[in-house]
Order: structure tokens, then sequence, then C-alpha cells
């Protein structure tokens, strides 16, 4: 019983368990990425639309075209370039749907498209928290749908790739897990693109090349299905006509090794430039007479090419991206949301794990005719996307997918020469950090607004209203963070705007005034003017703190909101409330390190504080000058109640003389925390008529409220007052 479970089970509960969990992956994906917000979704979407709606298929418009359209779905309409087997397929499948307020959905983000400001905006679009007035998100997600279902064909090629190259089922367990937990390959098969029929037809075509190296013969079976298979990745994209050349590899390969004779692969090729010009020659012919090139590549590059969308990259960094964006990329190129660093570093640890595996002392684990076929594959997609970036910005490694069948496979070979069956436990782990990064980390990046029926009682309440748009409350969720790190509060607003304003949210530093973080943004990715007025929404906002040239001392943060018009930068003005929230976090910089004064001590203020150190700066003054001390503090605890400090000064005979209060600067003690250790400079201004004599300095640490001090401990004092050492007698000068 237990060897057919392990038989069995390893053959099909396997492979059936990775594909639930790669759908499980792509349905969370499709739920947490707003519509059309994956990459160039809206584009796609349109081109399938207008097949359904007109039966036509859209024409390449030159660019400036395109910018001066009035409607929506003539401006993003600019995929016409693309072959339209994708769009033809997914329009059958969204025709039946009400997409008559499609425009609707297409409202561009113009902090990005007027002010060409990207940060903290990975929404190309606004949306609107509004329930739908038709059907338009339905048909999207059928169409994410459609994408989904490729993914599960292209995986399941991927598996059959791997045995046929191996006669090993756990070789293509391990390919197809590789693939299924990549998120650029979810991503693309929860989205609206013809991404994934590409490389579910090369997928096909790598592994019929591949079946063809271990047989001794070839039917008219293989030959419909190879000129079908060659017919459909031409017209799913430009480059599915590079299968092509995998073939003819793969039968020059089977006519070497004397597997198929020259004239039966002759009748194959025939068979296939047939019906490949039957089945897709008509595209080519319509590029001619339209564009005046069979692949319509000069009216391409007059929509697309470096004259219009000229990035300046290092060849370095569009290899760095290409890399990057090929675990993952979500999202659209001005703000793309990638992986975080940790996931990097653990697929870099998963090639090299493969790498070692390769090398490992084994029996040889794969054929040269294969070997050469796949390496053939991924080079040649390397070589088209080289070709490709010269001449438009497309340095995205979700364009090497086509190859995944190749990289799957000799990945896995490697994982599975591993002693101690090592290669398993790193693919669990490689799903298991896939789904967290899926799971937990994207969400973040798109926040829509969330309805509630009433503000919780932690959060600050605010009231600040500009005309009917309010902000009603302010959870900060980070109290304590450091340069370079993320700031990120809940804003709680109701109401709505005729100017759609968007919010400037800034970090002021409570000592200089300058700021020291700003992001501006649409709350929740909404348009501000089509929110309803008795509806309660919150939504998280991040700032990303700047990190200074500088270390910087602690102190607190101030959060200023304003709303601004984006077409013309100009403030929109509070009717009530000030739009700023004094000490909302702690600066603590780790880079800071207080300065060590001359004169060390120890000296306790109640449970709190404790002086370490103090150092004055000059001891012979005349009246009217400004005495200057150092002290270094070390913080011990949070104190709710508002204590600042007193520096007085006595004569001689114990007569007060004079005296100067106040926190520390920019640090309120609500904001201390344990073991933080801060150096400041304190000014006592001297009388002017401050006789001649010697005076001793006193300090301690009182409530504002009832003026009761700190007990001293540690040190000479009187009155809760620590006393300076007599030694430090300031000797005036007349």
């Amino acid at each position: 019983m237990m060897s057919w479970l392990a038989k069995y089970g390893l053959r099909y509960g396997a492979p059936v368990g990775i594909l639930l969990c790669f759908v499980v992956l792509v349905l969370h994906m499709g739920q947490t990425v707003p519509l059309f917000e994956n990459s160039d979704e809206a584009e796609h979407f349109l081109y399938a639309h207008t097949l359904a709606s007109t039966g036509e298929m859209p024409l390449i418009q030159p660019r400036e075209q395109l910018n001066e359209a009035d409607s929506p779905l003539a401006r993003w309409n600019n995929h016409a370039h693309h072959p339209p087997l994708y769009y033809a397929i997914t329009a059958l499948a969204i025709g039946g749907f009400d997409r008559s307020h499609l425009a609707d959905y297409l409202r561009p983000n113009d902090l990005i498209f007027t002010r060409e400001i990207t940060a903290q905006n990975p929404n190309k679009w606004l949306h609107s928290p509004q329930p739908a007035i038709d059907e338009t998100p339905q048909a999207l997600h059928v169409a994410r749908w459609l994408n989904t279902a490729f993914g599960l064909i292209t995986l399941c090629l991927i598996y059959k790739a791997g045995l046929q190259t191996s006669q090993k089922h756990s070789i293509g367990l391990l390919a197809m897990t590789f693939a299924a937990a990549l998120p650029t390959f979810i991503s693309i098969h929860s989205s609206v693109s013809n991404d994934p029929l590409v490389v579910l037809t090369f997928s096909a075509g790598v592994l019929w090349c591949l079946r063809l190296l271990h047989r001794r013969r070839i039917t008219w079976r293989d030959d419909l299905l190879i000129s079908l298979i060659l017919a459909a990745a031409a017209l799913s994209k430009l480059t599915g006509a590079a299968l092509w050349g995998v073939v003819l590899l793969a039968l020059l390969l089977a006519i070497w090794r004397g597997r198929l004779h020259w004239q039966r692969a002759i009748q194959t090729l025939l068979i296939a430039l047939v019906l490949f010009t039957t089945l897709a020659g008509w595209w080519y012919v319509r590029n001619w007479q339209l564009y005046g090139d069979p692949l319509a590549l000069d009216a391409t590059a007059a929509m697309w090419g470096r004259t219009f969308d000229d990035v300046q990259n290092t060849p370095l960094e569009e290899i760095q991206r290409v890399a990057l964006s090929y675990w993952m990329m979500v999202g659209y190129r001005h703000q793309p949301v990638f992986a975080p660093d940790w996931f990097y570093a653990l697929a870099a640890c998963l090639v090299g794990s493969s790498l070692i595996g390769w090398i490992w002392p084994k029996t040889r684990p794969l054929r040269w005719p294969d070997a050469l076929v796949l390496l053939a594959t991924l080079g040649g997609m390397i070589a088209l996307l080289i070709m490709g970036t010269l001449n438009v910005d497309i340095s995205y490694g979700r364009l090497l997918l086509p190859a995944i069948v190749p990289v799957a496979v000799l990945l896995a070979i490697g994982w599975h020469q591993l002693p101690l069956k090592l290669g398993p436990l790193l693919l669990i782990g490689y799903m298991i950090a896939a789904a967290v990064v899926l799971i937990q980390e994207l969400p973040q990046r798109y926040p829509l607004l969330k309805e509630i029926t009433a503000q919780p009682q932690a959060v600050t309440p605010t009231d600040w209203r500009a005309g009917n748009l309010a902000i009603t409350g302010i959870d900060v969720h980070t109290t304590t963070l450091a340069p370079g790190e993320p700031f990120t509060f809940e804003l709680y607003l109701r109401g709505s705007h005729p100017l759609n304003p968007a919010l400037s949210a800034t970090l002021i530093d409570s000592i200089t005034g300058e700021p020291l973080g700003q992001a501006d943004v649409y709350p929740g990715m909404a348009p501000t003017d089509a929110l309803p007025a008795n509806v309660l929404y919150h939504a998280p906002v991040t700032i990303p703190l700047t990190l200074t040239e500088e270390a910087l001392s602690p102190r607190a943060l101030l959060l200023q909101l304003r709303w601004y018009d984006v077409a013309d930068a100009a403030w929109v003005a509070y009717d009530t409330g000030p739009g700023t929230l004094q000490d909302v976090a702690l600066l603590r910089d780790p880079r800071y390190t207080p300065t060590m004064p001359a004169q060390s001590v120890d000296v306790a203020f109640g449970d709190a504080i404790t002086l370490e150190g103090y150092d004055l700066t000059d001891m012979t003054l005349a009246p009217g000058d400004e005495l200057l001390i150092d002290l270094l503090w070390h913080l011990h605890q949070r104190v709710e109640a508002p204590y600042v400090l007193t520096l007085q000064l006595f004569n001689e005979a114990g007569d007060f003389i004079t005296q100067a209060d106040g926190p520390i600067a920019g640090l309120p003690t609500y904001l201390w925390q344990e073991d933080l250790q801060i150096s400041e400079t304190r000014a006592l201004p001297l009388p002017p008529d401050l006789p001649p004599g010697t005076y001793t300095i006193r300090l301690g640490w009182y409530h504002l409220d009832d003026w009761t001090r700190w007990p001293v401990t540690g040190g000479s004092s009187q009155d809760d007052l620590y006393t300076l050492p007599q030694t430090l007698v300031i000797h005036l000068n007349t």
C-alpha cells in the first residue's frame, strides 16, 4: 500500500498539489492588485475590448494622435502592434459582459502624468470605492482567469519537459515547483496580458522538440501539432516567431543522430510552413499593407522607440532590472513593485545550489542534444531581449519567460543532483518564501480605501476640513524610526472636494523646521472628488524618511497634511484645523553619537533620567553675557507627564538670581525611551546688572502642572536641585 502511494502520489498527487498552490497564489494576487494595475493591463484589455465591441483590430497610431485623444478608450489603446490571437480569445471570453462604462475605470493618477511624482504611487489609475456601475470588473477577472488556465497548462508542459529530459518524475516536479512559485510567473498569469499565451506556446514547442530527440519516428499528428504551435506562437507575440529556430535546431539534431531521415524532416518543415502561412501569414501581409513591413517595426518604434521613451540606464542597470524583474515585478515601470532584498538573496542561493548540483560527482544528468536545445532556447530569448532593448525600453525579466522550460529544467536537474535530498527541501522553502512575499508584502503596496462605520477610539481625532473633504483622524503605526525607514499612519477621511486634490504628507524636524520626508498620494488610490459625504473611509499612508548626510540627535517629528490641486499645484486651504500633528514619532539615528563632556557625573533625577556629564564652555563671563553648558543625558523610560529642566543661578549667599527652563529640544518626555543618550547645550542669559562674584549653578526637573520636582540622587542637592561642584563656580568680570 505504501509503495503504491509513493509511486502514484509522486506521479499524480504532488503535481496536483503544486497546481493548487499556484491557483491559490494567482487568485490571491488577482484580488490584491487593483483593476488594470498589472503591467499594461488596461492596454491589453482595451485591445480585446475593441475586438469584442467592433470585430476589428485596432490600428497603430502615432503617439501624438493618441495623446490628443479625448476618450481614454482611444488614448490608452496603444498595443495594436501585437498579433491578435490572445486578444481574439479574450474577446470571446468577455464579449457577454456589459462594459459600457469602461472609460470610467481608466482615470489616470495625475500625480504621475501631470506632476511626474512616482514615489509612493505604484498605481497608474485612481480607483473609486463606489460600487461598480457595469460588468467591467467581472470581465477583467474572467480575462485574468483565462490566463490562469494558460498557466496551469504551461506548468504541466514544464513537468513533462523535466520528465522527458531525465525520465525522472522528481525532476519534473522540481521544475514545475520552481515555475509555480516564481512571483513574476504568477503575476503574468493573474493579469490581462499576451505573455501567458506566448509562454504556453513556446513551452509546448520546446517540449515537442525534446520529444522529437527521444523518438525514432514522426507522425502526421506531430506535423500538425508543431504547425499549430508555430502559428499560435507567432500570432501571440512577435517573439513567438523565434520558436522556428528551436524547431529547426531540433530537426537538425534528429537528423544528425540518425533518428530522423532528412527527407522526413523536410516534409515536416513544408507542412509546418504551409499551415503557418495559411494560419498566420495574413497577419504579416496586413502589416506590410498598413505599415510597410511585415513586422510593423517602424510603426512600433515610432510609438515605443527610445526616441520617445529615452531611459538613461547603463548596461549594468539594464541587466540588474532584468534580473530583479525576472524573479518578481508587479505593476508599472514608473514605480514597480519588486520583492524584498531577502527574497533576491534567497533566489541567488537557489541558483547557486543548482550550480553546485551540476558539478556534484554523479551520473550524467542530461543528454547533450537536450542540453543544446534548452540552452539554444534560453540563449535565443536573451538575444531577442538584448536586440529589443536597444530600440525599446523593454528590459524586463518577464520577456524571458518563453524560455521558462529550459530555465526550470536546468535548475531542477542541479537541485536533483544535490546530496541528502536537499533539492526538494530548498524548493519547499522557496515556495513558502514566495507565498510570504505575495500574501504579506504585496497588499501593503496597493492599499485601497476601506469603509468603516465608526472611527476607533484609539485614533487621534483631527476634524481638519477643506470644503466638504475632512480628515477626521490619524492613527500612527510607527512611533520610532531611523533615517531611511518608512513612517506609516492610518488616515481617516470623509467627503469630497471638486478639485480632486492630492494629499501631501510631510514629516518635519521639530528642531529645525525642515522637512525630513514627504509623500504625495491619493489616499487609498481613490479620487477625492468622488467620495460620498456620509461614508467614513480609512487608508494607510507611508512617508519615507530622508537619509540625511549628517547624523541627527534624537528628536520628535511633526506630521503636516495638506491638500493641493494637482493641475496647478495650488494649496487647498483648510476651513478648520491646522493640518499639523505635533510629535507623532521619535527619530533615533543609529549613526548619532552624543558629545562626551569633560566632567563625568552620575546624578539621577527620579527613575526617568540621569545626568552623566557636563561641560562649561566659558568660566569667566561679564554681566549680560550668556552662560553655555553642555549636558549629557541618559534616558530610562517614557514619561507621560510634562516635565522640563530648570537651570538656575545662585550667589554665594544662596540667593536665587535667574533661571532658564525648558524641555530637551525636540524631545518631549512622552517620547523618551529606555537607554536613550542625548547631549544638548543649555543657555542661561545673565542679568546685565549682575554684580561680580562667585555663583553656583543648580539644575533639576519639575512637573509643568504642579511644579513638583524629581528627587535627586548621586550628587549634592538642595530642594531637589542638583548643585554643580564648587570647582565649577563661575567668576564674573566687571
